[in-house]
């Protein structure tokens, strides 16, 4: 997926868009602050700023199984999984701006969600084009695999919280099967 969504997304900030490794390191820490809480600096793939000062405070976060977004301080983040995307349909209008509406579904649940990319509107054609590959994949079977670098983030945390020993740390990081 990352491949992807570097393939698909220009590094390109006069439009609001920047790719990885050249992602600000001030517009991520804005955004992991305000909508993207959680998301380790590493895992971010692209990032859109939607904001008029660039700060990252509010926009897109691109990573490899969902996008992470907020349109305002107004607003709550939202976390749209890219298997999860059922319709997407993009829009300009000079009274609304430029969004894309996503379809989306949970389980037994849909819903609605809309990304603002009136601040940067040239933004629209390639995150619409991403967001239809993504949602196009089939889904991609993980069993039997194991995403070591998560696991060994989730020990690190788990260690310096104190609640996991040393001792044990250390042999969950050498076993491999």
């Amino acid at each position: 997926m990352r491949s992807l969504i570097v393939d698909l997304l220009p590094h390109a900030p006069k439009i609001g868009l920047y790719v990885a490794p050249d992602v600000p390191e001030k517009k991520l820490r804005g955004a992991i602050r305000d909508y993207a809480k959680g998301v380790h600096f590493e895992d971010v793939i692209a990032l859109y700023d939607g904001t008029l000062l660039g700060n990252g405070r509010d926009g897109a976060i691109f990573l490899d199984d969902r996008l992470i977004f907020q349109n305002s301080d107004f607003e709550p983040a939202q976390t749209v999984r890219y298997r999860d995307l059922v319709h997407l349909n993009a829009k300009r209008s000079r009274l609304r701006g430029t969004y894309i509406e996503m379809e989306v579904n949970r389980g037994r649940a849909t819903f609605d969600a809309k990304l603002d990319l009136s601040k940067h509107p040239d933004s629209l054609e390639y995150i619409e084009r991403l967001l239809q590959k993504v949602m196009l994949l089939p889904e991609q079977s993980t069993l039997g695999e194991t995403d070591w670098n998560a696991v060994s983030r989730v020990l690190e945390e788990l260690r310096s919280s104190g609640k996991l020993a040393e001792e044990d740390f250390r042999g969950l990081m050498n076993y491999r099967p």
